[in-house]
């Protein structure tokens, strides 16, 4: 700690005996100065070291002792000096006006040396602590200064790329659309880019590989942009582009192909020769009122669009892709509240014995009554309840009702039917399938020899010995399997034959042809005859007329089904179907 006699006390009095008074008193204590007038006691405190109290008298020769503190109160360099006033005058009113122009007390003349003694050492008690407390609160405003800018660094820039981030990337853009408003032609474009199965980089290479490849991929997208652009990490492994002054697409389309050939060329980490390929979504600013956000959306849109077409392309965001992605948006919300409110129906459309000309079992098919729309079309729903992993969740509905309609028909129209339930790729892959299904066979009580499910060939491929384990699971408990759709998907004679499936269905689109196209004709009849010869039966889907039916019947197909018999009914009118038909047959 500091000794007193590093305290300077500066004693401003016209009186010399009252100098030497003061002094008497202080300078044991403290290295003292003085001064006998106003001009001289401020050109005292202005020297360094400047006094760290000053015991100033009211009434001096040149200055009243309040115009010198309010010259000293108004200095920079000496505003923070406690000033005490020792005068004669202790009338209220003076004590008042010393206060109002900053002194800090006062002490009446005749001054007592222990309340001078008092007085000083608790004012400069008092500045000490108060010094301490700036310098604290320095450290402390320094401190908050380095942490902001840590963090303005963590929250603009991303601190493995040493790019700016996603924040950094919305602020530029935020000032570039106040530039539109103000600049006319001016316009400016934002480039989102996405890397395809990035994962499997750090799944098979480990975090440390995709984090080196990260840095490489960031210093060559630098390599695209100027001084006015900026390229940014996004999150992940996805990169934003803000691209200045941009007036003609084309120059943005030019340089979305650069960027995208440059990528396709393989990247060397640590020994490792890495291939990735992209994606890119553009959105160019518009006059329409929109903010940062709104463009990420838009280039996020395309660039899903982009990726839709596998990697290496780019797609251009324009206005109907914002209504089709509200659309889908508002499609999937509608579907939802459709599994919750219990819109779905179950429909059934007949598949009928080429021989006999009976309807041997039916296909249960999911439908939407709409509450405003009314019947929604399954090729506008299905692949939104695909996609959004829905069809789960509504296809173990439609088994079960299926099961039970089975069950009715059986008991009291028809007791050699079945049905027949599509299973999606994200049923078949389900761990639960097998139970769910024992379940509900056993809650339906109807017989498993009965129902037949039927599966896509991109279902099966995806793990084809998974595949084989789930049908032969299925097989053993009586349920057949029909390969749907067959023909669209691989087709592939090197995993068909091992498949233990009972049924092959032969795609619609096939079907169709068959009066314009012989070769594809020559198609149904190999496709038949590969049926038979792995003892499957063969279901012909989409049969319209007469002829193809003929040509199937010909061809030793042995089911059939599509619009020539009957489209999908409603339970009531397919159960009237049946009551109708009776032994005679759809078609004799």
């Amino acid at each position: 700690m500091l000794s007193n006699h590093n305290y300077k006390v500066l004693i401003v009095d016209d009186e010399p005996e009252n100098i030497r008074v003061l002094m008497g008193i202080l300078e044991e204590e403290y290295a003292v100065i003085a001064a006998t007038n106003g001009n001289k006691a401020i050109e005292l405190a202005a020297k360094v070291p400047h006094p760290d109290i000053i015991l100033l008298d009211i009434l001096l020769p040149d200055l009243d002792g309040y115009e010198i503190c309010s010259r000293l109160k108004a200095n920079q360099q000496t505003k923070d000096i406690p000033i005490i006033f020792i005068t004669a005058l202790g009338e209220i009113t003076n004590e008042a006006k010393g206060f109002e122009v900053g002194a800090v007390d006062y002490i009446i003349k005749p001054v007592s040396p222990s309340i001078v003694k008092a007085r000083v050492k608790n004012h400069l008690t008092v500045q000490k602590l108060y010094r301490e407390l700036q310098n604290a609160n320095s450290v402390l405003e320094e401190r908050v200064r380095e942490r902001t800018s840590q963090l303005q660094q963590m929250i603009f820039y991303d601190s493995l790329t040493q790019l700016p981030s996603r924040n950094a990337l919305l602020q530029r853009i935020e000032e570039a659309i106040v530039q539109t408003k103000k600049r006319a032609g001016y316009g400016f474009a934002l480039l989102t880019l996405d890397f395809h199965r990035f994962s499997l980089v750090n799944s098979s290479l480990g975090h440390e590989i995709g984090d080196r490849l990260l840095q490489k991929i960031a210093q060559h997208l630098k390599t695209f942009i100027t001084q006015r652009d900026i390229v940014a990490r996004m999150e992940g492994n996805t990169f934003g582009f803000f691209l200045d002054r941009v007036i003609d697409v084309g120059e943005v389309s030019k340089l979305a192909e650069q960027i995208l050939q440059k990528l396709s060329d393989s990247f060397w980490v640590e020994g490792y020769e890495i291939f990735v390929g992209a994606s890119i979504g553009i959105a160019l600013s518009s006059d329409e009122s929109q903010t940062p956000l709104d463009l990420l959306r838009d280039a996020d849109t395309a660039l899903q669009k982009a990726k839709n077409k596998g990697r290496g392309h780019y797609h251009i965001f324009d206005i109907n892709m914002r209504e089709a992605a509200k659309e889908r948006l508002q499609l999937e919300m509608d579907l939802r509240r459709a599994i919750q409110n219990e819109q779905f129906l179950v429909y059934y459309q007949p598949i009928v014995d080429l021989k006999t000309g009976r309807v041997r079992s039916f296909e249960a098919l999911a439908r939407w009554k709409h509450p405003t729309r009314g019947m929604v079309s399954p090729q506008e729903f299905i692949p939104c309840l695909e996609e959004t992993g829905l069809i789960s969740t509504l296809g173990l509905w439609l088994l079960e009702q299926a099961c039970y309609q089975l069950g009715l028909w059986q008991e009291h129209v028809q007791e050699s039917l079945d049905i027949s339930v599509n299973l999606s790729p994200w049923q078949f892959s389900h761990p639960n399938l097998l139970q769910d299904i024992e379940n509900i066979i056993i809650k339906t009580g109807i017989n498993p020899l009965n129902l037949k499910l039927e599966v896509t060939e991109s279902s099966i491929i995806k793990d084809i010995h998974k595949a084989i384990s789930v049908i032969q699971t299925l097989r053993k408990k009586n349920i057949s399997i029909c390969l749907d759709d067959f023909g669209t998907g691989y087709s592939s004679l090197s995993y068909l034959h091992k498949l233990p499936v009972d049924v092959l269905k032969i795609d619609r689109s096939f079907i169709q042809d068959m009066e314009i196209n012989e070769e594809n004709n020559e198609l149904v009849k190999l496709i038949i005859l590969l049926g038979h010869t792995l003892k499957m039966k063969v279901i012909a889907e989409g049969c319209e007329n007469t002829k193809q039916l003929s040509l199937l019947r010909d061809w030793g197909c042995e089911y059939a089904q599509g619009h020539f018999f009957s489209k999908a009914l409603s339970p009531e009118d397919a159960t009237e179907l049946l009551l109708q038909v009776g032994s005679g047959g759809m078609q004799n």
